[in-house]
């Protein structure tokens, strides 16, 4: 029997941690399926090099682009397209629609409410169809796209997934604590920085390194790195903290086998699952986290880490900084507890091992492709295209997307918007759609 063939775009994104899942888990499924690399140019040369400028030409374009993917998969000989470059899916399911080509298009939701990602979910809504298939990491992220339009209820709830280590780590030789993430208001480096001061006036040995790239505008950047550097000084951690960028490979499994435990205190509104979490039950390593979005399915409480309380009752969501400060220091001084929820993070490990959730995926894109037949548009696909959100109920979730502003754009127009607005602002225009994130007093069980 013919393995199942998946075409891919070749490329890497620019951020490292985008890099590093997307090509693990386009390693992953290689292992399952015949998948075919497809240079990145080959989608651009479909726009004529530019999607901004072939958005100025729709819907005369729609016929171009069509044809130019049919001969993509038929030079490639697939029929189903794994698109890691978001930025493109909105419009090739569009010209797959329109020439209703035999075509199904593979996706995974690594965000839903960031500013560049509910553009693309908003744009994608109206020529999504059954033969596609949208993977989300948790229930969490398929209720916020629901909340944007009942469509997603289609998506398939599957989550990332991680090779196994081997040997268990060795316990580490000092009080260690451990973040990995983009370094942006959003993922709390602040706070995190004022919790370590609590926890070292109880644990003075303590150590905490911070791994990651600074993201954002070059002003974000500026202020961000401005604002970090003055609780430095303002708590003396200078030498206790260490900031070491960016890391891969050996060099990141050597901060996970040094340190005692992971903490994530992010309250972003694109986060979904929270992969270093994940590497964390790999390697055996307890975490404390934010009770936010995905982390909530992904942490069993007192099992494999410990829940950090996160209200949302004013513009932005607040963290416990004082509960976080506790259970930083009841992992770091009782070494009982620590072993207890290092084992339970490696047993719980397992139901990511991608042995095990690889063939789930591929199963999954069998189901869809055997609907394979003719692309009906249930929609005129040119109206809708250029129709106002808000004359677009029976699509959206108007009521929950009105606070975003937006509803005078169209599925189109949407896609190249620009937005920059301050985190509060934006926020509190996204909270409709994602208030669920902050747990509501619900806790998520993954096992």
């Amino acid at each position: 029997m013919r393995p199942l063939r998946i075409g891919y775009v070749g490329g890497h994104s620019a951020k490292v941690n985008e890099r590093v899942i997307d090509d693990q888990w386009t390693a992953y499924l290689g292992e399952y399926t015949d998948l075919v690399r497809i240079p990145p140019f080959v989608f651009i040369r479909l726009f004529g090099g530019s999607i901004n400028k072939w958005m100025r030409r729709f819907p005369d374009g729609l016929d171009e682009l069509g044809e130019g993917l049919r001969r993509v998969c038929a030079k490639y000989d697939v029929q189903v397209l794994y698109m890691n470059l978001p930025m493109m899916i909105p419009f090739l399911l569009m010209a797959r629609n329109y020439k209703q080509l035999d075509l199904s298009i593979l996706f995974m939701a690594h965000s839903v409410a960031s500013p560049f990602w509910l553009k693309q979910w908003i744009g994608i809504t109206p020529f999504l169809t059954d033969r596609d298939i949208l993977l989300t990491s948790t229930r969490s992220c398929k209720r916020a796209l629901t909340n944007i339009a009942p469509v997603y209820e289609s998506a398939t709830e599957i989550p990332l997934c991680i090779g196994m280590r081997n040997t268990a780590p060795s316990e580490a030789a000092e009080q260690r604590i451990l973040a990995i993430s983009r370094l942006e208001n959003v993922k709390n480096i602040d706070a995190l920085l004022s919790c370590f001061f609590r926890v070292r006036e109880q644990v003075p040995g303590a150590k905490l390194t911070i791994a990651g790239e600074f993201t954002g505008s070059q002003q974000q950047i500026s202020e961000y790195k401005q604002m970090l550097e003055e609780l430095m000084d303002r708590y003396e951690l200078h030498q206790a903290v260490e900031f070491v960028g960016p890391k891969t490979g050996e060099a990141k499994d050597q901060l996970f086998s040094a340190a005692s435990l992971l903490v994530n205190f992010s309250t972003d509104p694109g986060e979904t699952f929270g992969f270093n979490l994940l590497e964390a039950k790999v390697w055996g390593l307890p975490v404390v986290c934010t009770n936010w979005d995905g982390f909530q399915e992904l942490v069993s409480p007192d099992e494999d880490g410990l829940l950090v309380d996160c209200s949302w009752n004013g513009e932005k969501p607040c963290i416990d900084l004082e509960q976080a400060a506790q259970a930083c220091v009841r992992l770091l001084t009782d070494s009982r507890l620590q072993r207890q929820l290092s084992e339970g993070a490696r047993k719980n490990a397992l139901l990511y091992d991608y042995r095990v959730i690889m063939p789930k995926i591929v199963q999954t894109v069998e189901a869809h492709l055997a609907l394979s037949g003719r692309i009906e548009n249930k929609l005129p696909l040119e109206s809708v295209a250029t129709t106002p959100l808000r004359e677009l109920p029976h699509i959206y979730d108007i009521e929950r997307l009105k606070p975003s502003g937006w509803l005078h754009e169209t599925p189109l127009s949407i896609l190249s918007l620009e937005s920059a607005e301050p985190l509060a602002e934006w926020m509190s225009r996204v909270k409709p759609l994602i208030r669920h994130f902050a747990g509501e007093g619900m806790i998520y069980a993954q096992h």
